[in-house]
């Protein structure tokens, strides 16, 4: 009969507690944490939900930098590209050299025709079907394929239309540039033509003459030109007279006097009374607008009619030559296009708000980014309608003005694409999103460092030394065993061993 009943014995309790602790040792080896449960941190238990909530919170922000990554990429890399275009183009104009293809074009026109359709796929980036260049609205390509805008389609007028429509608006049936000569005795005007239109033609803005015995000057609203022939001017005496383009560039008009026989294109001849010179003064004076409208304001035309059908940002529509009341020829203004009749080259969000806020992203507690960009800004509307401008002219070798008219227009282009006079160009815009690509990388740099902090926070708040755990293993181990041992020999002995 053994001497105590080992249930009941202190040393089974201690064996019992001594296995619970090698137990909870072993799965803090295994799992390299002090408990398994929120609980088994006792105190410290509330430090751990708040490292381990801030490191979700970052979690989330970096979710949301990942994808505004790469969209901020793709945005690089279409402006990277945009800003190359304007000076591509402008290397492969020569004003000088007028060489026509079979289609009416130059080489240099085929060359921004490229450049045009390239940056109109550059304008309609996507990233995972969501256009970057269209402000809010992103489920559909902002800008207009290049033959719809250009051409338009059967119920809608593109842009060639609009051109041809302002350039009849702007010539006149005449060609005079709704401008009218005529003489009156010695008195010469030049004046705004019927139907008037301050919106149209040329605009008289000068005059500068030093003809012997003859007045002139500009006055009026619209400003007209008088030439008074009190007496005869002296053979080779001039005058220059101003006009000023629908997009604000000048022409000058210089006739200078002769005395015959022949008269020369710029010439007008000294006749036999200041009647007679005035009347012969008219027909230079009306021959040198008819040229220089034939000219400088066709080309001139073009760009404003690029105005007219590319500036629409902050939700202005497209302006068409209003036509309601008779022909293109007799127009005194513009219109707002109808959508129904016109093709409305960027369909992206438009309105009056910052297109930076047509995007956004919340990429840190504290700090939002604006980087929305839309294709009808100015910087890159400049780009579309200017290469669309020299795109859609065609030419005639055999026209005698044709040369000078594509040499002006080349001109013009030219001067354009390199964003003159502080003109926003596509690196302001760039400069922008850049900002906003430089925080997105500072917040991710800084979300890396402040999550390995927090780590290591969650580390030792949760975390164990393996190597004291070992430790404290082997310790237990060796007591445990030398219970055991105890324990059998308590287990053997009985009241035989002490008779």
């Amino acid at each position: 009969m053994a001497i105590t009943t080992l249930s009941s014995s202190n040393l089974v309790s201690q064996i019992v507690s001594q296995r619970a602790q090698m137990e909870a040792l072993q799965v803090q080896l295994t799992t390299q944490k002090k408990s398994t449960t929120y609980s088994g941190l006792g105190v410290q238990r509330g430090a751990s939900v708040n490292y381990r909530q801030q490191m979700s919170n970052l979690g989330a922000y970096d979710s949301t930098i990942d994808l505004v990554s790469t969209r901020l990429k793709l945005i690089d890399t279409s402006l990277t590209r945009l800003e190359k275009i304007p000076s591509e183009v402008k290397s492969a104009i020569d004003p000088n050299a007028f060489e026509v293809l079979a289609d009416g074009k130059t080489a240099a026109q085929k060359s921004a025709e490229i450049a045009l359709k390239e940056t109109i796929g550059l304008l309609n980036q996507d990233a995972a079907g969501r256009y970057l260049f269209a402000g809010n609205e992103t489920d559909s390509e902002p800008v207009a394929g290049y033959d719809e805008l250009i051409n338009g389609t059967n119920t809608k007028a593109g842009f060639s239309t609009y051109v041809e429509e302002r350039k009849q608006a702007d010539l006149g049936a005449d060609g005079l540039g709704r401008l009218a000569a005529s003489a009156a005795g010695t008195t010469v005007t030049l004046e705004k033509a019927t139907p008037v239109t301050t919106t149209f033609g040329f605009v008289i803005t000068g005059v500068d003459s030093d003809l012997s015995n003859v007045t002139a000057a500009v006055s009026g609203s619209p400003a007209a030109l008088t030439v008074d022939f009190a007496g005869q001017p002296t053979e080779g005496e001039s005058i220059d007279v101003t006009l000023t383009n629908p997009d604000g560039s000048t022409s000058v008009v210089t006739l200078t006097a002769t005395a015959g026989p022949d008269v020369e294109d710029g010439q007008f001849l000294i006749g036999a009374t200041p009647a007679d010179t005035a009347n012969n003064f008219v027909t230079s004076l009306t021959n040198g607008v008819k040229d220089a409208a034939s000219t400088d304001l066709a080309a001139a035309s073009v760009l404003t009619a690029a105005d007219n059908f590319f500036d629409t940002e902050g939700g202005a529509l497209p302006q068409r030559v209003d036509t309601s009341g008779g022909p293109a020829y007799t127009a005194t203004d513009l219109v707002d296009a109808d959508p129904n009749t016109s093709v409305i080259w960027y369909t992206g969000q438009n309105d009056a708000s910052s297109a930076r806020q047509g995007a956004t992203a919340k990429i840190d507690s504290a700090i939002t980014i604006n980087y929305g960009v839309r294709a009808n800004e100015q910087s890159l509307t400049a780009i579309v309608k200017t290469l669309a401008a020299f795109t859609v002219e065609t030419f005639d070798e055999n026209v005698a003005t044709d040369e000078r008219r594509y040499s002006t227009l080349a001109e013009k282009v030219d001067s354009t694409l390199g964003f003159p006079d502080g003109a926003q160009s596509p690196e302001d815009l760039h400069a922008e999103i850049a900002v906003a690509y430089a925080a997105v990388q500072a917040a991710d740099q800084r979300h890396v460092t402040t999550k390995a902090a927090l780590q290591d926070l969650v580390d030792n708040v949760e975390g164990v030394d393996v190597y004291e755990v070992s430790a404290q293993i082997l310790q237990l181990q060796t007591q445990l065993q030398a219970s055991y041992q105890t324990t059998a020999l308590m287990s053997q002995l009985s009241l035989v061993n002490y008779l």
